[in-house]
């Protein structure tokens, strides 16, 4: 078994026209995974379940690749040691799955905990989706009845998998500190030694693009799908709120995970790196495009009328439509190409291109972070960024501040009621927030990785202590005085 994935532009070369309609016909998309067994023949129920993610609930390229490779370890492990496919599988497999991946006396094959976890979920989606479609009878895994904390507060019914470990804990959250990430931008991605002065053997392209990318992820905590899917029109005015250090913006709801929009904040110096971007390399990038006839790939669809609240677009019907950005997918702001009142090319909507002039993929801003950080293992300095790595990094040291700053208040007596909300709680919901989390126990995790909760903890054990020994001191105090009174006397 192997997994492949959908490429509507490797179709048409191969002689399918208008590949991406054509796909569409069939419910598929493009970037969709799908596995072929051994003999290369295709299991299309297992296929339509993969075809099906986005309507259930699972919007990422990235998670989806997870899902197919979830798929792919089960369904050679029953092939290999267990002698059928999924669709016959029990509970007796999945006990021999875990030993397999969890208890095996080989530790490379050993994976950790939420490594597991992560797999799990996967297979009970799958199993839970099969039988829904009568596809299979029963799932291969036992459940219970529990209950979660909402964002909210409020408490909700769940049902757990039992094959999932309790004990998971996530692992250790990756961030780079300032002076790690500096190097990371400017040695890894712009090409210069660690002198500062620029390398002359330095091959990388798109530098400042990669750079301007980096800056926007470490100072608003965007995911990569978010960021990538960014369209020009749609970002705010350089010159609004000219004064203000940064602007809110409106997430379009369709590109964040869980179809989550949120508020973030771009920072003013970050979008005017972003304009100069848009003028200087992403400029040249056009041109070359033009050059060439301003070619548009399988799938594209032409927009106009481009604006801060939206754009025009073609329907199935045929009639253009005004749709605003919050409704805009990802999948199709990267085939979205723009046209003036005029019907000249102005390119595509997306932020960020590649050579080509066409959208940058996200496997491509995968292959850009692991190629900057090996130069920065080259050069000495031991780094492994990706674009999560640097969303981790904004969170740990943003709550970092706004811890330090709460404690400032205390310092200067500034507190009224509720001292653990506004230390604590305040900051975390704050950056739950930015980060676009569903539940506040997500947000924790960063509460292990920094200085200021550690500081924390040690001065609550400190003032428990004080207040312990004030106590003993006062009691000692008083026996001492109560035995100068008279014999039987109470101190009490």
């Amino acid at each position: 078994m192997e997994i492949f994935f959908t490429d509507p532009d490797a179709l048409e070369a191969a002689g399918v026209s208008d590949a991406t309609k054509a796909l569409a016909r069939h419910g598929l998309h493009a970037g969709a995974p799908f596995i072929l067994s051994d003999d290369g023949s295709y299991d299309i129920q297992l296929n339509r379940f993969l075809w099906s993610l986005p309507t259930l609930g699972v919007r990422s390229a990235h998670s989806w690749r997870a899902y197919a490779l979830d798929l792919l370890t089960w369904g050679r492990f029953l092939q290999e040691h267990r002698g059928k496919t999924l669709w016959h599988a029990d509970r007796d497999d999945v006990t021999a799955f875990h030993r397999a991946r969890r208890v095996s006396p080989d530790p490379t094959q050993v994976v950790s905990a939420s490594t597991w976890n992560r797999g799990v979920a996967a297979l009970d989606k799958f199993y839970t989706w099969a039988v829904d479609e009568a596809l299979v009878e029963r799932t291969p895994f036992k459940h219970y009845e529990g209950s979660r904390r909402t964002g909210s507060g409020q408490q909700v019914r769940v049902r757990n998998n039992r094959a999932a470990e309790k004990a998971a804990k996530r692992g250790n959250v990756k961030f780079l500190s300032v002076p790690r990430y500096a190097a990371f931008r400017d040695i890894g991605l712009r090409g210069q030694l660690r002198t500062g002065t620029a390398d002359s053997s330095f091959r990388g392209r798109n530098a400042e693009r990669n750079v301007v990318m980096a800056e926007l992820l470490v100072t608003t905590g965007l995911r990569i799908e978010e960021a990538a899917s960014l369209c020009w029109p749609e970002l705010p005015a350089l010159d609004s709120q000219r004064n203000a250090k940064s602007v809110p913006f409106d997430l379009a709801p369709p590109t964040a995970k869980r179809d989550k929009g949120r508020k973030i904040l771009l920072p003013h110096r970050v979008l005017r790196a972003v304009a100069d971007y848009v003028e200087i390399e992403r400029s040249l990038m056009l041109d070359r495009w033009r050059a060439r006839g301003c070619p548009l790939p399988a799938g594209a669809v032409v927009g106009s009328q481009a604006d801060r609240r939206g754009v025009r677009v073609p329907m199935k019907d045929g009639k253009l439509r005004r749709v605003p950005w919050s409704r805009l997918p990802p999948a199709l702001r990267s085939r979205l190409y723009l046209v003036d009142d005029q019907g000249r090319a102005l390119g595509p909507a997306c932020v960020w291109l590649g050579q080509e002039g066409r959208p940058v993929s996200l496997s491509a801003w995968e292959s850009v972070f692991v190629r900057a950080s090996e130069r920065c293992r080259t050069c000495g300095i031991d780094v492994d960024a990706t674009p999560h790595v640097l969303r981790h990094t904004f969170a740990v040291h943003l709550l970092s501040a706004l811890i330090q700053e709460q404690i400032g208040s205390v310092e200067k007596g500034e507190m009224s009621d509720g001292v653990y909300r506004r230390i604590i709680g305040d900051p975390l919901d704050h950056l739950r927030r930015l980060l676009g989390h569903s539940s506040i126990t997500t947000t924790y995790i960063y509460l292990g990785c920094i200085d200021q909760a550690q500081a924390l903890i040690d001065g609550a054990v400190d003032a428990w202590t004080s207040a312990v020994v004030d106590t003993a001191h006062h009691v000692s105090h008083e026996i001492d005085n109560s035995s100068t009174q008279a014999p039987g006397a109470n101190p009490w």
